[in-house]
C-alpha cells in the first residue's frame, strides 16, 4: 500500500474493519514494569524542523540470541530475514503497528543522544556494510562523537546489536517525511522504515510501540526495560477540523447518500463528529489519517465504502460523425502501414537539429538560447535526422538501413510549419543473405521509387530535376504540382559521417497527398477468358517522360485496355536513333470479360 496508516496489521485490520463493518480488536496497552515516565535528561533535538519529536529508552542486562520459533516464523512469513531477538522484536512492532524502531547497543555510545543535520562530508559506515558520505541535508541521530544513525532510513555499522550486547537503547521518534525521502533518495538507501518514514507514521503510535516493544522484551526474558523513557520535542498536533456539505458530496458522487449513512461511514473510519447540522458537519481527524485535509477527501472515504458500483454510468456510447481530423488520422496511418508492408521501419527524431547540420548546408531557423549544440535550430528538412539515424546504424554494425520519418519541418524565413514524409535508403538489398543468390545487391534509386510508389498516390509522376543536396536528382509531382523531390545524396552531404555506397534520400509534402480523396475499393470476380498481348516501340524525343507516355495512352479509354507496361528502354548518343531521341518499348493487355478476343 502507499498510503502509511495501511503499513501494517493493525492498520489494514482498521481499514478492513471499516469497510465491512466488523468491530475492530485493539492491540494491547499493556506496558511493562507500568506506565513509562518521560524525562527531558539524556536526548537533545538540534534539527526539530526534520524531527519534531525523539525518544529513547533503556533495556538492561539484555541476552541477544535466536527469536523463539513464534517470533522468527511471523516476520518471515512476511519476507524479513531473522536476525536476533532484539531486532526482531523492532521489525515484529513496525510490522504490527507501523512504526518503525531502531534498537542501538547502549555500551558503545559516548554521551547523550543528539539528533541533528549531518556535516558536509562527513561519512557513515551504515548496517549494509557501506561508507555514505553526508550532507546538511541529511538527519542523523548522533553522540558527542559521531553520528550513529541517518535518521529513518538506517543504522550504524559501529552501534548494532550484537551477541555481545548486555545494554540496549530502544529508539522510537517521528522524523518528517520530506526529509526522510530525500535523505533515501540521495544515498540511494531505501528502507522499510524510510518507506513509512516518507508516507508518514502515526504520531500517537511513537510512544505505543515502544511500550510494545518493552513488553515483548518482557514476554520473552531477553531484558528489563527501564521505567523512564527520554524524549525531547513535542509530537505533531492534530490536524485542523475539516467541515463537509451533504448536498455537495451528492452533487460530486452523483448519488444522494443520506447524511447518516456518511455520518455511520466517517466514524467507522475513525473520525468523530465535533459540530453538526442538518445540512453539513464537521469532523476531528484521526492522527494516522493526516491525508484528510479538505471536504473531497471525506467525500471519496464515503464513497469507498458506500460502493462506487452503486454509482449509476452515463451513456457516452453516442454516435460521433467522422471528422476531417479523424479522416487524416485515418489517412496517415495507412500510409504508415503501407511503408512498414513495404519494409520500411518508422522513426522519429527531433525537431531541433545541430550546428553541423547548418554548417552542412541547412537554412534554418537559429533559436536564441540554444540548450546544446546538438539543439540549436528548427529543422527545415527530415534529412538531418534521417542522416544522424543512418549514423547511428552504420556505427552499429547494419548492412541495411531502410527507413522513414513523418513530422513537421519548419520553413524559413517565416518559420511555416509543413507536415513531411522522409525518405532513406542505403546498403544491401537485402538483410541476409539467401542461398539462391550469390552477389549482394546494393538498394538503388529504382527501390526508393518503388517505395514511394507503395503509397498508392494516384497521378504520381517523376521527372529529372536538381537539388543542392542530390548528385542525381527527381522531382516528385502530383498530376502538374510539385509535392517533392529525390534521389542520391552527394558525397559532400554525406562525407560528415563517412557512409560507403550510395545514400538515397526522398522527401514529400504529406498535406498534399493526404488531401488527395482515397480511391473506393472495388472486387470483381476472377477473369474467366484469356488475355491477349501486343507489343508496340515508338521513337520519342529524349525529353518526353513516361509518365506523359503513359497517360496520353490511358487517355483514349480504350475499354478493352486492361494494363500498360513498359519492357524496354534504348536511347543514347550515339545510337542510329538521332540527337536526344529514345526508343520506348510498351506491351499492351487486353481483356474481353464476355468472350475471348482473336488475332484479329
Amino acid at each position: 500500500p502507499n498510503r502509511g496508516d495501511l503499513l501494517s496489521h493493525f492498520g489494514l485490520a482498521r481499514e478492513i474493519s471499516a469497510l465491512v463493518g466488523q468491530p475492530l480488536r485493539l492491540p494491547p496497552k499493556s506496558s511493562a514494569g507500568g506506565a513509562p515516565a518521560l524525562q527531558k535528561n539524556g536526548v537533545h533535538i538540534s534539527a526539530l524542523r526534520e524531527c519534531p519529536f525523539y525518544s529513547a529508552r533503556e533495556i538492561n542486562n539484555v541476552t541477544v540470541a535466536p527469536s523463539p520459533e513464534w517470533l522468527r516464523a511471523k516476520i518471515e512469513a512476511v519476507g524479513i530475514r531473522s536476525i536476533n531477538n532484539v531486532v526482531d522484536i523492532t521489525n515484529f512492532v513496525m510490522l504490527e503497528l507501523g512504526q518503525p524502531l531502531h534498537a542501538f547497543d547502549a555500551d558503545k555510545l559516548h554521551g547523550g543522544i543528539n539528533v541533528r543535520l549531518a556535516r558536509d562530508g562527513e561519512k557513515f559506515l551504515a548496517l549494509d556494510g557501506k561508507t555514505y558520505s553526508l550532507g546538511p541535508q541529511n538527519l542523523v541521530i548522533a553522540d558527542s562523537q559521531r553520528s550513529v544513525a541517518i535518521a529513518g532510513v538506517m543504522g550504524g555499522e559501529d552501534t548494532g546489536v550484537t551477541e555481545s550486547t548486555k545494554n540496549v537503547l530502544l529508539e522510537s521518534a517521528y522524523f518528517l517525511p520530506e526529509s526522510v525521502r530525500r535523505t533515501a533518495r540521495t544515498l540511494n538507501l531505501p528502507s522499510d522504515s524510510s518507506y513509512r518514514f516518507e508516507r508518514g507514521v502515526d504520531p500517537d503510535m511513537v510512544l505505543r510501540a515502544s511500550e510494545r516493544a518493552a513488553t515483548l522484551i518482557v514476554e520473552i526474558k531477553c531484558g528489563n526495560p527501564a521505567r523512564q523513557i527520554a524524549a525531547a520535542g513535542k509530537l505533531p498536533p492534530n490536524l485542523s477540523h475539516v467541515s463537509l456539505s451533504y448536498s455537495k458530496a451528492d452533487q460530486v458522487v452523483g448519488l444522494e447518500i443520506k447524511p447518516k449513512v456518511a455520518d455511520e461511514i466517517l466514524e467507522r473510519f475513525g473520525l468523530s463528529k465535533s459540530k453538526s447540522a442538518k445540512t453539513r458537519s464537521t469532523w476531528k481527524i484521526p492522527s494516522y489519517r493526516r491525508d484528510l485535509q479538505r471536504d473531497v477527501d471525506l467525500i471519496e472515504e464515503v464513497v469507498r465504502a458506500h460502493g462506487v458500483q452503486k454509482i449509476s454510468g452515463t451513456d457516452r456510447s453516442r454516435f460521433t460523425p467522422s471528422s476531417v481530423a479523424d479522416h487524416s488520422h485515418d489517412l496517415e496511418s495507412s500510409l504508415r502501414g503501407r511503408l512498414v508492408a513495404h519494409g520500411l521501419s518508422e522513426v522519429r527524431t527531433s525537431k531541433l537539429i545541430p550546428r553541423v547540420a547548418i554548417a552542412s548546408g541547412e537554412k534554418a531557423i537559429a533559436l536564441r538560447n540554444p540548450l546544446s549544440e546538438d539543439h540549436v535550430a528548427l529543422r527545415p528538412s527530415l534529412l538531418a535526422g534521417l542522416l544522424g539515424v543512418l549514423d547511428r546504424n552504420m556505427r552499429a554494425g547494419a548492412e541495411r538501413v531502410s527507413i522513414f520519418e513523418l513530422g513537421r519541418v519548419f520553413i524559413p524565413p517565416e518559420g511555416r510549419e509543413e507536415r513531411h514524409l522522409g525518405f532513406l535508403l542505403w546498403g544491401n538489398a537485402a538483410s541476409a543473405p539467401h542461398w539462391r543468390t550469390r552477389e549482394k545487391r546494393r538498394l538503388d534509386f529504382v527501390d526508393l521509387k518503388g517505395a514511394i510508389e507503395s503509397l498508392m498516390i494516384p497521378d504520381l509522376s517523376f521527372r529529372r530535376g536538381e537539388h543542392v543536396d542530390l548528385a542525381l536528382a527527381a522531382e516528385i509531382f502530383l498530376r502538374d504540382q510539385r509535392i517533392g523531390f529525390g534521389g542520391q545524396l552527394s558525397t559532400a552531404r554525406t562525407s560528415t559521417i563517412d557512409v560507403p555506397g550510395a545514400v538515397f534520400f526522398a522527401e514529400l509534402q504529406v498535406e498534399q497527398i493526404l488531401t488527395v480523396e482515397e480511391a473506393a475499393k472495388t472486387f470483381r470476380e476472377i477473369e474467366r477468358f484469356p488475355a491477349v498481348t501486343r507489343d508496340i516501340a515508338m521513337i520519342v524525343p529524349e525529353k518526353l517522360s513516361h509518365a506523359e507516355i503513359l497517360r496520353l495512352i490511358e487517355s483514349v479509354n480504350e475499354p478493352l485496355l486492361e494494363s500498360v507496361q513498359l519492357f524496354d528502354l534504348f536511347s543514347g548518343s550515339e545510337s542510329s536513333l538521332g540527337p536526344a531521341r529514345k526508343s520506348l518499348a510498351y506491351r499492351l493487355t487486353y481483356r474481353d470479360r464476355s468472350r475471348t478476343l482473336t488475332s484479329e
